[in-house]
Formats: structure tokens, sequence, C-alpha cells
């Protein structure tokens, strides 16, 4: 038998009152029709409509970044709860105007639903059939019936204990799906729904000011992640954390930051030493821990076996950051930089579910390709480029990156470049922007740009031909992944 989970902290489920037993340890909260069963350390803020109609819940930590605050207690709205007709509007607006990591669940008489934070970073999953929603597959099936319905071959064949991972919304358990940002699931009907974004997102015609936007979202929300509890920042050689970096100019002194320290991250380790060095960052390096084949597994299964790779044998040496409250971090740039386009592609490209498929850089799967042809379906109109950076947002992003969101439950990671209004900024640049790293050099510039005077992702020096070669020759697989990717 496939390893089963040992511990489900900062978990829960979400269903219709009387539909989940509750497990040995957890604690029930019920808000209309719907009952939250939360294990271990992860919060539930109602919300409450200013008539004292209670409208639903946030569950982890949402941000509300533009007032600078964590939200560690209820919420009591001015404004009277939504009709049925106001209620899409009032989700983007009030839900989707925080950061943070979270899930919100809307119990109304007509819409019981649960969201996600724009990038799906407390991700969940589903039984369609029982109409429940869980953080895991481990809570959604017992023992025998988590071992019965793994997806043995699928997960071989996609290579997830490596460097694969379930996309589209599969889960490596037959009749459980992964709820993708950007759609809902309807506890009523046990379905999604898309709900952002509605249609093509229009290009800006002043980036400048659409960067500006994203760097004080980032700061914004850094700044309330300080104010809210002990924080840290991950600092490494690479884009995303050095915009960050540039962001938070006038925090910096109160701002801690890590590296984590190996063979494959000497270079983040000597450039992030630089860094602290030449513009006084409170910084130190994580030496590299690995798990036990044990601990591996259990990592692996509370990732409900949807993810494996070098997190799974490396992920002990980020316990060294538990005593920390957030640990923050640079996913969610990627959307701002044309992560699957090619240089082939251009605004008309028409992409198939097959060639999508292609650039998550696994082997080809029919089960794979069908996945993405109904997500296709629930995509507007939009143009070829826009068709890709949602494709890498919801059938990536919110699949790869966060089905590991509950294995490492020692340290909560929030990442403040995740935000509707950060993500809406980013899509709206224009698309030669996007294609050339431009808004990572320019929110630099914008900000902080001293800190272009060292290289982004390079030594400078012969070691950035060597770089690659050693990492091929480590792991000769990324080459292959990366060839499917460019290539198909």
């Amino acid at each position: 038998m496939i390893a089963y989970p040992e511990s489900f902290d900062r978990q829960f489920t979400v269903a219709r009152c009387g539909v989940v037993t509750p497990p040995a340890g957890s604690q029930t909260a019920v808000l209309n029709d719907l009952e939250v069963v939360t294990i271990g350390r992860i919060p539930l803020r109602r919300v409450y409509a200013a008539d004292g109609a209670l409208l639903g819940g946030f569950l982890g930590f949402p941000v509300d970044y533009r007032r600078g605050a964590v939200i560690q207690e209820d919420i009591r709205l001015d404004a009277p709860a939504p009709s049925a007709a106001q209620l899409d509007a009032f989700v983007e607006d009030f839900v989707f105007g925080h950061s943070g990591s979270f899930l919100f669940i809307l119990d109304q008489p007509t819409a019981r639903r649960v969201y996600l934070d724009a990038d799906g970073s407390l991700s969940a999953v589903y039984d369609a059939e029982r109409k429940v929603c869980a953080a895991t597959a481990g809570l959604l099936l017992d023992r025998e019936a988590y071992d019965a319905r793994f997806r043995r071959e699928l997960h071989e064949f996609l290579n997830v204990r490596a460097d694969g991972w379930f996309p589209a919304g599969l889960t490596a358990h037959v009749g459980i799906s992964r709820l993708m940002c950007n759609h809902y699931l309807d506890l009523d009907e046990g379905r999604t729904h898309r709900h952002w974004p509605t249609g093509q997102i229009a290009i800006t015609d002043d980036p400048d000011a659409a960067i500006r936007r994203i760097n004080a979202s980032i700061v914004d929300t850094v700044r309330a992640l300080h104010a809210g509890g002990r924080l840290t920042t991950t600092l490494t050689a690479g884009n995303e954390t050095r915009m960050i970096l540039a962001a938070c100019r006038e925090i910096k002194d109160q701002l801690n930051f890590y590296t984590v320290d190996s063979v494959e991250t000497r270079l983040d380790a000597k450039r992030a030493q630089e860094l602290a060095k030449r513009f006084g960052l409170n910084h130190r390096l994580l030496p590299i821990r690995y798990a036990t084949p044990e601990q591996a597994e259990q990592w692996h299964a509370r990732a409900g076996h949807s993810i494996g790779g070098p997190n799974m044998l490396s992920f002990p040496t980020v316990e060294a950051l538990a005593s920390f409250d957030f640990v923050s971090g640079g996913l969610g740039g990627e959307i701002g930089r044309a992560f699957f386009w090619r240089p082939t592609d251009t605004e008309a490209s028409q992409h198939s579910a097959h060639d999508i498929a292609v650039r998550f850089g696994m082997p080809i799967s029919p089960e794979v390709v069908s996945a993405v042809e109904q997500w296709m379906a629930t995509v507007p109109p939009v143009d070829g480029y826009l068709m890709m950076d949602l494709a890498y947002l919801e059938l990536r992003m919110s699949c790869w990156a966060f089905a590991q969101a509950y294995a490492t439950p020692d340290n909560y990671a929030i990442h403040p470049m995740i935000s509707r209004e950060a993500f809406a900024a980013m899509l709206s640049l224009p698309p030669d922007w996007r294609r050339t790293n431009r808004m990572i050099i320019r929110g630099i510039e914008l900000a902080w740009p001293e800190l272009l005077s060292l290289p982004i992702n390079r030594y400078g020096d012969y070691r950035d031909v060597l770089r690659p070669l050693g990492r091929a020759m480590r792991n000769p697989n990324l080459v292959i992944k990366k060839l499917r990717k460019r290539f198909g």
C-alpha cells in the first residue's frame, strides 16, 4: 500500500452540515448551511453584512493589504448583504481585494461556494459525487480507499515522484479533482465554474503605472505580514525575490531574509550574501538538510501524492523557520513574464489541448490532454498570449506549486506577488514587456535601481557557461523536460 498521511495539520473540509464525520481532534464551525471542519492551526474568520447577516468566511490568512493588516478577527462590513444578482461583483470587489493565502467560503441561500485566492495558494480538492471540499485527498478517503483509488500508472507515467505533477484539475486519486484558481466550487452542484477573467484583458498604455501598482501591492502585503507576526523572506539570485526586495526598500531594515545553501543553490547563496553585505540586509543561510525515506513518503502523502520533486527530499531545511509566523516567497511573478510562451507564438496563435499539455514538460497522457480540453471550454475568447498565461496560472501554478501547500505544516507561506490587482496588472503589460522580462527589470528600476548592479540569475563570468552543464549532469531529465517545453 502507498503511504497514508499520518497528520492533517492545517487542513480542512467544507460541506453541507452533517455530510462529513469530523476526525478526532478536529474543530467544527457552522456557517449557515455549510460546516467547516479544521485540524490544527488554520483560522476561520466569519464575514457579516452591516445588518449582522452572515455571508460566509475566510479560511487561512487573507491580507487586507490596502489597510496594512492580516485579517485576524471576524469582519463586519458597512454594506448590506448582496442580492443574488450582486454576488459575483461582491466576491470580485471584496474577496479579491485581499492578498494572502486563503479560501473564501460563500454561504448564502442562493449560493454555497468555495473560492481560492488569486493563485490557489491554499489549495483544495473535492469529491464531486459527495459534494465535499477538502485540503487534500486524505481527508476525503479512508486508508483503504486512498490506496485502492490511487492512479499508480498515471503517477508513474507523469514521473510525479521526481519532477512531474497532476495538472489541469487532476489528482492522484480517481474521483477526486483539484479546484483551480479563477474557478469556484459550487457545493450544491458539485461542479466548478470560472469567475475570472470573463474576457480579454486590455493592454495598458502606461506600463510604468501598472508596475507601480504591482510594487505597491507587494510592499503593502509585506508590511501587513510584518505587522501581523514574525516574518522571514526568501532571497535568491532570481527575478521575483529581487523585485520584492526592491519594492520593500523603505522597510528593508525591518525584514529578515534567508537563503537555502546547497550545491543546487550555490548561486543563490552567493548572490544573496552579496546583496546583504552591499545593501545592509539582515540575512542568514540555511544549510541544506535532507529527509529520511520515511519522512519523504509522509511529505508526499500530505501533498496527496500529487507532487514530488526536490522539495520532497529537502523540506527538513525549512523546519528551521518554524518559529516564524509567515514565510514569504516569490511565487506569482512568472505570470508577468511569459513563462509558457514560445518564440513562434503570436497574438493570433490557436493553441490545442495537446500543444498546451506539451508545455508542461511531462510525457503526454491522453487523460491529461482530455483534462486540458475540458479546461479550454471554460476560457472566454482571449488572444493566444493570454491563453498561455492562463494555462500557466491555472493548470501549472495552481496545481504544481500549491499541491504541496500542506506538506510542511509548520511553515505558513504567503507570496506577496499574488493578488488579483498584481495579476491583472501583469497581464495588462504589452506582449514585448512580458516576453523580455521587462516587468522585473523595470520594477527594480522604479523602486531601487542600485539592486541591478548585481546580475540576476547569473554569476557574470565563465561560471554561467559551466552552471547549466553541471545541472544537466546531475539531473539529465531536466534537459529532456526543457526540450519538451520548448519544442514539443
